[in-house]
């Protein structure tokens, strides 16, 4: 078969592809995407199981703390550096090997292939949204900070979803209704509305967990007073597609529909789509919080 067709039998190629179509100012960055999010879906880091028991899950949950916290997140640098390698070739190439973006991923790849770059120091900050020594490590090397904290934060990745399917039977029946990943403790990147009776499934983008919420409370700030939560659609008919938000806090989520469960590798792709909500919000004064 050719590797054309192949490519297009792809979900997530054609989920961006038909994303292109619908709005093409999007078009660059489903390219983009088009490069990066199969060789994240695919990727094998090679990590190892954490030493976590029932009752220890159920202890941290109970205490509030993400089931990751505090854990030896044991990652083969040797296959983390050759990950980050062919994410910095995609997004190089995907950026047309001319540009900014191009060429401030073409000097992080150099100095992943000089070995440079310390990912065993790098990686936890990244874990945990630390990003000083990210940034010194930058700064010494003449590297695009930001570009490489994003780089280091989607190698992770791969071993946060495997770890997910690990843990996430661990937490089978235990409640947790906070606005943080109880596996990572990444802030939600968007909530669904699942099922029949719709109900409010909050999604984290880092590792794809899915755990439910209540209905009609911010995320944040735990507010729920209705006179203080507000929401506006898409304006797309036959879609459910929104942004709630908390006057109290400011901040906002993303509302899509989904029967079932986005898969974790679409995520990304589903936040893409709903590029317009963050724009409106972020307009009208609102953010995305920290949790």
């Amino acid at each position: 078969m050719p590797i054309e067709s192949t490519e297009a039998a792809d979900p997530i190629i054609q989920r961006l592809r038909a994303l292109a179509r619908k709005s093409p100012d999007l078009k660059d960055a489903a390219r983009v995407y088009e490069a990066v999010l199969p060789l994240l879906r695919d990727a094998d880091l090679h990590v190892k199981t954490i030493p976590l028991t029932l009752e220890q899950a159920r202890e941290k949950m109970g205490k509030g703390q993400p089931l990751l916290l505090g854990m030896d997140l044991d990652i083969d640098l040797d296959s983390a550096r050759v990950f980050m390698i062919k994410l910095a070739r995609a997004l190089e190439s995907s950026s047309g090997g001319t540009g900014y973006q191009a060429g401030a991923a073409h000097r992080i790849l150099l100095a992943l292939e000089e070995n440079k770059l310390d990912l065993g120091v790098l990686l936890v900050p990244a874990a945990e949204g630390k990003n000083g020594s990210i940034v010194s490590s930058a700064q010494v090397l003449g590297l695009d900070a930001e570009l490489l904290m994003t780089l280091l934060q989607n190698a992770l990745k791969p071993a946060m979803r495997e770890w997910r399917r690990q843990l996430t039977p661990l937490a089978e029946g235990i409640p947790w209704n906070k606005g943080a990943c109880f596996i990572c403790g990444d802030a939600a990147a968007l909530a669904e509305l699942q099922g029949n009776n719709q109900a409010m499934h909050l999604r984290c983008g880092r590792c794809g967990a899915d755990w439910m919420f209540r209905r009609l409370q911010c995320i944040y700030c735990g507010n729920e007073d209705p006179e203080t939560l507000r929401y506006w659609d898409s304006g797309s008919r036959g879609e459910i597609m929104r942004a709630e938000a908390c006057e109290k806090c400011k901040g906002y989520i993303k509302v899509i529909a989904a029967f079932d469960p986005t898969p974790a590798e679409l995520l990304a792709v589903e936040d893409l789509a709903t590029l317009h909500l963050d724009y409106i919000a972020q307009e009208r004064g609102y953010s995305r919080q920290r949790v």
